[in-house]
Order: C-alpha cells, then sequence, then structure tokens
C-alpha cells in the first residue's frame, strides 16, 4: 500500500509539470493490472516506468468524476492523441512508443498504423513500413493519404506495376484529383508505357481542358512512339489554337524534315520567316534543313546567323557548338569549316570565356599548333584574367619550350591576383631562380607555400621548401638554408635529393659531419647510380680525412660520369677527384684531374690554379 500512495503522488506531480491539465486516476485495480502488463512487456525497467506513469495520465475527466470506467478504446485513442502531441514536440521516442501502445489497446487503429509506418522508413525496416500502410489501406479504404503513402513505398522499392494498380485504383475513387492523375502518367513515363501516358493526359485534358502543357507533353511523347502522325496533328491543333506563336510552325516544319518530305518542311520555314525573319527557332531549323539537303555553304551561313544572334542563350549556343564538334572529332573530319566558324563567333564581344575554351578544346583534341592555340588562350584571358584554365595552359606550353620569360607572363600576373593555385608561385619561383634573381625567387617560393592545402600537393611542397633551401645557400644564408632542408624532411624524410644537398652542404662548411655521412648514405640507398650523391659521399669522407675510402667512391663516381653522354662531365667532381688523390700521395694523377676541371671551367679556377702551382691539395 505504501508503495502505491508514493507513486499517487509521483504521478500526481508529473501531471502538474505538464501544464495543469486535469487528469484522472485510474483505480487500483487497474493500475495494478497495468503495471503488471507493462513491467512483463518490457524488459527495460525504466521503459516500463514511463509507460506505468502514462498509463496513469489519462486526460480524460477531471477528478469530479471519479466514477466513470474508461474503456480499452478510449484508452488508446488517449495513448495516440498524446503520441501525436509528443510528435509535435519533436519527442519522437516517446511518440513511438505511445503509437505502439495505442495499437496493442487497438488493433484495428489504421492511424496508429500509419502513424508507426513512418518510424519504420526512418529505421530503414522498409518492408515492415509497407505492411503497416497497406494495414492503414485495408482498414480505411476511403483515406487518400494511405493510398497515397503507399504508392510513394511502392515507387521507392522500385514496385511499379503494383504503385500503378493502386493509382489506378485512385484515379477511379478520386476522380476529381488530378494529381493521381499526374503521378500515374510520370510513371507510366518510367516505365516508356506511353500508351498509358497518351491515354492518362487525355483523362487529365478532359478534367482540366486542353492546355499548351498538356499538348507538348503529348507530342514529345508521340515522338518517343515514333507515331509521327499523331505528334504532326497534336502540334496541328497546338498552332490552331495559338497561331501569335510562331515556335509551333516551326515544329511542324521540323517534322515534315525528319519524316523526309523536305520541300512541305521548307515551305512551312518560308512562311514563319515571311512572318518574323528574326525567329531563332526557324534560323536552327533552316541550318538543319540546309544540312540535310547538303547545302554546305548556305547550312555554313546559317549556323554563323544562329551563333551569333545576340538572343541565342549561351548554354544553347555552347550545345549546338558541341553538337558540330563531336561528329568531326569523332570522323578525324576537316577541320577548315569548323575553325572558320569558331573564328566568326570569337571576332563579336563575348559574354563569357566558355565559347573560346570549347574552341581550345577542340584544337588540344585535333592536334592543332600550339602557336594557333595561344591566341584563344590569351583571348580567354583578357575576358577573364583569372581563368585558370587558360593560364595553366599557356603555363605549360611555356614549360614544354623552356621559355624562362613566357613563364613569367603567365605566372605573375596570377601571382599578382592572388590565384590560389601554388604551381604559379612555383614555376615562378623557378623562373626568377633560373634569372638570379634569388630574393625574389624566394619570397615567391614561400609565399606559394601558403596556398598548399592540407598537404594535398607534397611533391610541390618538398620541391619548393629545396628549392628555398638552394637559394638560400647560394646567397649565403646558410642557417636558413638547413631550416628549409629540414622543412622539407618533416614531409619527406627520405627524399634522396634534399638529402643529398644537405649533406653536401654540411660537408662545405665542415659541420655536422657524423649526421651528413649518415644522410649521404641513406641518399645512396635511394640512388646508388647518381654518381653526384657518391661524389658527395666521398667529399664527406674527404673532410673526415677518410681518404682511402674517399678515393673508391670517387672512382666509382668518376667512371659513371664517364659513361653519361648525356649530362657531360662535372668540373667540380673532377676537382674533387685530384683533391682526394693528392691526399692518397698520387700527385700526377691529382694534377691531371685538376688540369682537367680547369680546363671545363670550374667555378673555382683561381684555387686550382693555386693546387697546379703547389702540386697539393691546400688546406682551408
Amino acid at each position: 500500500m505504501r508503495q502505491n500512495v508514493e507513486l499517487e503522488g509521483l504521478v500526481t506531480q508529473v501531471c502538474r509539470g505538464e501544464g495543469g491539465r486535469l487528469l484522472k486516476l485510474l483505480d487500483k485495480r487497474d493500475c495494478e493490472c497495468n503495471m503488471k502488463y507493462n513491467i512483463e512487456k518490457h524488459s527495460d525497467w525504466r521503459k516500463a516506468l514511463r509507460l506505468i506513469v502514462i498509463s496513469l495520465l489519462l486526460p480524460i475527466y477531471c477528478f469530479a468524476q471519479p466514477d466513470i470506467v474508461i474503456g480499452e478504446e478510449q484508452m488508446a485513442d488517449e495513448f495516440f492523441y498524446e503520441g501525436k502531441r509528443m510528435q509535435l514536440l519533436g519527442k519522437q521516442d516517446d511518440a513511438f512508443q505511445l503509437f505502439s501502445h495505442s495499437l496493442e489497446l487497438k488493433p484495428n487503429s489504421a492511424a496508429a498504423y500509419y502513424e508507426l509506418s513512418s518510424y519504420y522508413i526512418g529505421m530503414r525496416q522498409d518492408s515492415i513500413a509497407e505492411s503497416m500502410v497497406k494495414k492503414a489501406v485495408e482498414l480505411a479504404p476511403d483515406n487518400y493519404w494511405y493510398k497515397n503513402a503507399l504508392v510513394s513505398l511502392y515507387a521507392s522499392a522500385n514496385k511499379i506495376d503494383d504503385a500503378l494498380k493502386v493509382l489506378e485504383d485512385m484515379s477511379v475513387q478520386y476522380p476529381q484529383k488530378t494529381d493521381v492523375l499526374a503521378m500515374l502518367e510520370g510513371l507510366y513515363s518510367s516505365k516508356h508505357d506511353y500508351a498509358n501516358v497518351i491515354k492518362t493526359l487525355n483523362k487529365i485534358e478532359q478534367k482540366e481542358g486542353k492546355s499548351e502543357e498538356l499538348s507538348l507533353e503529348k507530342f514529345r511523347t508521340y515522338i518517343q512512339m515514333k507515331d509521327e502522325k499523331s505528334a504532326y496533328n497534336e502540334m496541328v491543333a497546338l498552332a490552331d489554337e495559338y497561331p501569335n506563336d510562331l515556335r509551333y510552325r516551326v515544329l511542324i516544319g521540323d517534322l515534315l524534315l525528319d519524316s523526309g518530305k523536305k520541300d512541305e518542311a521548307f515551305a512551312v520555314y518560308k512562311e514563319v520567316e515571311a512572318l518574323d525573319s528574326t525567329n531563332l527557332n526557324l534560323k536552327l531549323s533552316l541550318a538543319q534543313y540546309y544540312s540535310d539537303t547538303q547545302q554546305d555553304s548556305l547550312y555554313q551561313a546559317q549556323l554563323e546567323k544562329v551563333i551569333t544572334d545576340p538572343k541565342m542563350d549561351r548554354q544553347k549556343g555552347l550545345a549546338i557548338m558541341n553538337g558540330i564538334i563531336l561528329p568531326n572529332v569523332q570522323h578525324n573530319s576537316d577541320t577548315t569549316k569548323i575553325m572558320s566558324l569558331f573564328r566568326k563567333i570569337l571576332s563579336y564581344p563575348q559574354p563569357d570565356g566558355d565559347m573560346a575554351e570549347l574552341c581550345v578544346r577542340y584544337m588540344i583534341a585535333r592536334n592543332a599548333p600550339q602557336n594557333d592555340i595561344k591566341p584563344i588562350l590569351h583571348q580567354m584571358l583578357s575576358i577573364d584574367p583569372e581563368n585558370v584554365l587558360a593560364r595553366s595552359q599557356l603555363l605549360q606550353y611555356a614549360v614544354e619550350e623552356n621559355d624562362t620569360n613566357g613563364i613569367v607572363k603567365v605566372c605573375k600576373p596570377a601571382v599578382d591576383f592572388g590565384i590560389d593555385d601554388p604551381i604559379f608561385y612555383y614555376y615562378l619561383g623557378i623562373a626568377y631562380f633560373q634569372q638570379d634573381s634569388s630574393k625574389d625567387a624566394i619570397d615567391v617560393l614561400k609565399k606559394g607555400l601558403t596556398h598548399v592545402k592540407d598537404n594535398s600537393n607534397l611533391s610541390l611542397l618538398t620541391n619548393s621548401y629545396t628549392l628555398i633551401g638552394d637559394l638560400y645557400h647560394k646567397i649565403g644564408m646558410e642557417k636558413e638554408a638547413f631550416e628549409a632542408y629540414d622543412s622539407c624532411l618533416i614531409y619527406r624524410p627520405e627524399d634522396p635529393m634534399v638529402l643529398n644537398n644537405y649533406a653536401y652542404y654540411l660537408s662545405l662548411l665542415k659541420k655536422d659531419l657524423r649526421r651528413a655521412e649518415q644522410m649521404s648514405r641513406l641518399s645512396l640507398q635511394k640512388d646508388s647510380a647518381n654518381y653526384t650523391f657518391i661524389d658527395t659521399y666521398a667529399w664527406i669522407l674527404f673532410q673526415q680525412k677518410k681518404y682511402a675510402e674517399a678515393k673508391v667512391y670517387i672512382d666509382e663516381a668518376m667512371n659513371i660520369m664517364m659513361q653519361d653522354s648525356i649530362q657531360g662531365e662535372d668540373a667540380n667532381i673532377i676537382e674533387h677527384a685530384g683533391d682526394i688523390y693528392s691526399k692518397c700521395g698520387l700527385t700526377q694523377k691529382a694534377l691531371e684531374y685538376w688540369q682537367k676541371a680547369l680546363q671545363l671551367g670550374s667555378d673555382q679556377n683561381i684555387i686550382i690554379e693555386r693546387k697546379i702551382k703547389k702540386r697539393k691539395y691546400l688546406e682551408d
């Protein structure tokens, strides 16, 4: 008894918390029965307790009427309405449980089945949702929305025939609802059942009356059915109903042309031309007529009129040119006429660079010379200086031609505009490097690094750091150079070129030689046949006074270098060979190497001359 009293106190508190609604408590027997039922039904005691409380909160009568007994069906309705309230409040878990409990108490509740189905759709249990909606339709066959939901479920499950059957029944049951017919027409179209599409469109026309939209839809459907006669009749009827809209007359001409009645089609086009010679649809159709009748010069002239017509929709003009280009590319046909047409079009002011871009794509596809493509790319940039596509293509050409000045001309404006593509900064840095503008190169490369997003271009990132390091070394800023190399090694700890350069510059400074040796050895593991890398390792050994070992590696470097007919001989490597041989006591051979380095034009000529004169390696 004590537990029941406490529970009733809890219920009273909950009632007051729900906004002061007057609720009737069930008598003790009903409470005990409900508690037992719900606890057995739900293994989770919290859910059970929630349902116990809900069972006690039936907002039907006020406390002034304690003698009225509530039936199960009324209880079910209360659960259902409370579920709707929870649904509106966004408490979907509570709503789901309330709808479920309502259905348990009232198994023939179509509304509960319908509401629960949406939750099962959300849980991706479509088969359960479908069975629930079907049950709702069975229990309430006159409910339009239940059937509409069933159609949607069938359609999403690709059960088109089932959906069509329901819709056909609905079209009879709800004759005033044309949206049912619209759904029918859409599903029949998806099945390519054009006969039933026409049948449905006729039903809509009977209810709503003849309209331009319906007639055009019927016309398009007849075309799909290859029923040219019916399509023609439909278009004639439409043209008669809207005599001032010349589109329909042009379409009649098109139908005649497609059916091979070229003379009749041309007569229709001429009638339209007499009424409005500027009609764009007419111009397009006449171009097709001239093409079909193989009147090439007239076809070319007509195409120019169409494409350059200021009323021409930009996207439609591009689509027309695409349609002309595609077969030309596929059949590798002559490019003269198409390029003539492009030149004519591009001679007019362009609203954007799309037509020029199409021209460039066509020219690239047809392997046109770069010098012919470049003016079109420059035209694209004159329309839109920030056009990355045009600028990138011009950059590619400049790189392929090793045109340093051309690279600067393409990349510098991109950098000035702040274009967010690091490739322009990178190549401008290389161009400045080649022009001996080291400081400018460093500045632009560092700026480019800020445009590399999320390490998406790792190669460009590491190459930039490497180049920055080389540039700092060139101008004597060794600390900054090593910082740049360290930054590169964070991303590519085993990059052989960085490891080699870093190690070599350390060896020149006679600094941290142990680390330099480790890095050089690692670079050789990555590229053991690179004579520059081998020379670096030999020189590090030399700086550590390991002369015999150094000689083994410098000999290997010299042998590989002599076999390389492309790169040629490197004066610095030959000078190193002389230095190492000198320290190994092989003076005559050392003199030969120094003389050869001098002939090749080493940047250490004065020092080499002193070595030759003194006949020995000169310590720093």
